[in-house]
């Protein structure tokens, strides 16, 4: 069996575009229902190989330089759509004040011209005013504009390594499930695994029980990787 990666976020540079990465084949064969604790416990070349996959996207993801908080980017987008359609409601005004004084029927009405006017240089003022503010916004988006592509270029240039790093993971979780489906049927589970985890698990913690035995058995066979020597618990 094999995964085939893909790309697991969105950016500018690879959205829509398959990236292919190598396969990851799956790492052991089902447990034997005869198996021994001590042959659960043993860790193949394979299973060390997507170790060694995970450990290399997990130090390229840490090098990633910083995302911009989404919440503020989505903020900073409608900030500026609302700033520029404010400056352009107050040009709109301008204009059309314009154009009515430069009708010649506007000087046999002097009051209304006057008022004319009178707006005219308010809303000049205004769209100063709402210029800047335009501006203001537009700095702020463009920043983190620039943030954003610089995490993109970067996620999409080591694509495959972190893809290859997905993959790598939901393959061993798999085998963590079989392995934890193994450590079950053993006729005097080891003592981390019935007492540590406490199985079996009561009725209706399941799933939670499931998650928290993943996360036991993925550091405690990490562990055994790094630190070889580690002394059994």
């Amino acid at each position: 069996m094999a995964i085939e990666a893909r790309c697991g976020h969105y950016c500018a540079s690879c959205h829509g575009v398959t990236h292919p990465v190598p396969a990851v084949p799956t790492a052991r064969a089902p447990v034997d229902d005869r198996a021994t604790a001590g042959a659960l416990d043993e860790i193949g070349d394979e299973e060390r190989w997507l170790w060694r996959l995970v450990v290399d996207a997990e130090r390229v993801s840490a090098l990633a330089p910083p995302a911009p908080d989404a919440d503020r980017l989505a903020c900073a987008e409608q900030r500026y759509v609302a700033a520029c359609q404010a400056e352009q409601r107050i040009q709109t005004r301008i204009r059309a004040t314009e154009a009515a004084l430069a009708r010649p029927g506007s000087w046999l009405r002097p009051a209304h011209r006057s008022a004319l006017a009178k707006h005219l240089k308010e809303d000049r003022a205004a769209a100063v005013l709402a210029a800047v503010q335009r501006g203001r916004v537009e700095e702020v988006l463009n920043r983190l504009r620039t943030v954003a592509a610089a995490h993109a270029s970067y996620l999409a240039k080591h694509h495959a390594t972190l893809a290859a790093g997905r993959n790598a993971r939901a393959e061993l979780e798999r085998i963590f499930d079989d392995l934890i489906d193994g450590y079950a049927r053993l006729q005097a589970p080891p003592a981390w695994f019935r007492f540590g985890l406490g199985f079996p698990p009561p009725p209706g913690a399941q799933r939670e029980w499931l998650a928290q035995a993943r996360e036991t058995l993925a550091q405690r066979r990490r562990l055994a990787i790094e630190q070889p020597h580690w002394p059994e618990m």
